[in-house]
């Protein structure tokens, strides 16, 4: 037995083609970075006119009414975890590793009927929670909906490896709903109601066009057949942990809204705004992902080791860089982009920002397990930072507002991309001692 140190280095040295003047090549030859860098892009457009929207809301709505969109889209995030990533990411990784073109279309049905009574269960939980804050019930009701269209459909055209499809999709989605919101805004219709309408509906939109223009979801159906028990048991299978994984993750980044508003509710709309200016630096590992789980599932043991690396040395250095910016910038970024009343969002900003570069990493590997069909090392690890976020919460939340739920997050992501880390490496070791 060598020191940890020797592992990793022998490790990585055996499983990586040698970088030396081939990462280029390598690059293009496995086609991951090419479509890597299309979704990138296409994220890159979609996100900027995603984070145009709470920062639209938050100058031309009150602090208030900022805090109470965010609340709702956050915590309806959360709940919606038992049914977004459960069957939705199960239909992927079969759509992607099934070779019968004629069965995608039945896990696709088997899917929809698995993630009903996840629905129903999301919904509940939602209103409980909505209750316990004294908010509006029905705004809850429309996130969960809406987002569960929006996970089914991303992660069918994503099963398909219909890349540009998603691009699409996605672009269209925000671009249609900022103009939306200018149009509601302009027409003073811009209420908490209408803007979480908006904000869970506007999906409908591009999807419908899609399937109009190209229809990948009406052709699967039209080919497929009636599922059984069995398609759906192999599909809960893997839903079950990957659910679990879900749920876990949005404790960390879904329920901190939560303890914010039951703890500090008047610092609940400046760590909103720290929370939604930070999204910029999940954005190209989240690409890398969306397209490592489908190329995964159907890659070798021998190719998708490599596949890990290279995304793991990409996504590290770019998050160092984006941490550091946020860290060293934090004051000047919130005042560019946020109106004045929204300076004390620069304290939590320094905090959130590490967090955020831990869940990029930490995506690539739960993404990376998720694709070779093994989704319960990620649920183990992503569980246990659920676990350590949520007592941080009641213990720094509870004392320092929002400080403290900053430092609950990156205390719950730090954890689990910890455990996470710690498997891979043993994996990686175990995989060189039997080469």
């Amino acid at each position: 037995m060598g020191s940890p140190t020797r592992t990793v280095r022998t490790a990585f040295s055996m499983l990586a083609p040698r970088l030396s003047g081939r990462i280029p090549s390598l690059m293009v030859a496995d086609g991951l970075w090419r479509t890597s860098l299309l979704v990138f892009t296409g994220t890159l457009i979609a996100r900027a006119l995603g984070f145009l929207f709470p920062i639209v809301i938050a100058h031309a709505a009150s602090k208030n009414d900022f805090a109470s969109v965010f609340f709702f889209i956050n915590t309806g995030f959360f709940v919606s975890e038992l049914v977004l990533t459960g069957y939705p990411t199960a239909l992927a990784r079969a759509v992607a590793a099934e070779k019968h073109a004629a069965l995608r279309g039945t896990w696709l049905s088997a899917s929809a009927v698995g993630g009903l009574p996840l629905l129903a269960l999301s919904i509940t939980a939602g209103e409980i929670l909505t209750l316990a804050v004294n908010a509006a019930l029905f705004p809850m009701v429309m996130v969960v909906v809406g987002l569960t269209f929006d996970a089914y459909y991303f992660q069918l055209l994503r099963g398909l490896s219909e890349f540009r499809l998603l691009v699409t999709y996605r672009i269209s989605a925000n671009a249609i709903q900022i103009l939306l919101l200018i149009l509601l805004i302009a027409a003073g219709a811009a209420s908490v109601a209408t803007l979480v309408a908006l904000y869970s509906f506007v999906y409908l939109i591009p999807m419908l066009w899609i399937e109009l223009r190209w229809s990948p979801g009406r052709c699967l159906l039209r080919k497929s057949y009636a599922f059984t028990i069995g398609h759906l048991k192999l599909l809960t299978r893997f839903a079950v942990p990957s659910l679990i994984s879900g749920t876990a993750y949005a404790t960390i980044f879904g329920l901190d809204v939560f303890f914010v508003l039951l703890f500090a509710p008047n610092a609940l709309a400046d760590y909103a705004a720290a929370r939604a200016i930070t999204a910029p630096i999940t954005m190209l590992p989240r690409s890398i992902g969306t397209v490592l789980l489908p190329r995964v599932a159907s890659a070798s043991d021998d190719e998708a080791w490599p596949m890990l690396f290279r995304a793991l040395i990409t996504s590290s250095m770019l998050v160092v860089c984006a941490v550091g910016t946020y860290s060293v910038f934090s004051p000047t970024i919130i005042s560019v982009v946020f109106p004045p009343n929204y300076a004390p969002a620069a304290e939590p900003l320094r905090i959130i920002a590490p967090a955020l570069g831990a869940l990029a990493v930490y995506s690539i590997m739960s993404q990376w397990w998720m694709g070779r069909g093994r989704p319960v090392a990620p649920a183990v690890s992503i569980v246990s930072g659920a676990m350590v976020a949520s007592a941080s919460h009641l213990v720094l939340t509870s004392a320092h507002g929002a400080i403290g739920a900053s430092f609950a997050i990156l205390a719950g992501i730090s954890t689990a991309l910890v455990v996470l880390g710690v498997h891979t490496i043993n994996q990686a070791r175990r995989r060189v001692n039997g080469a």
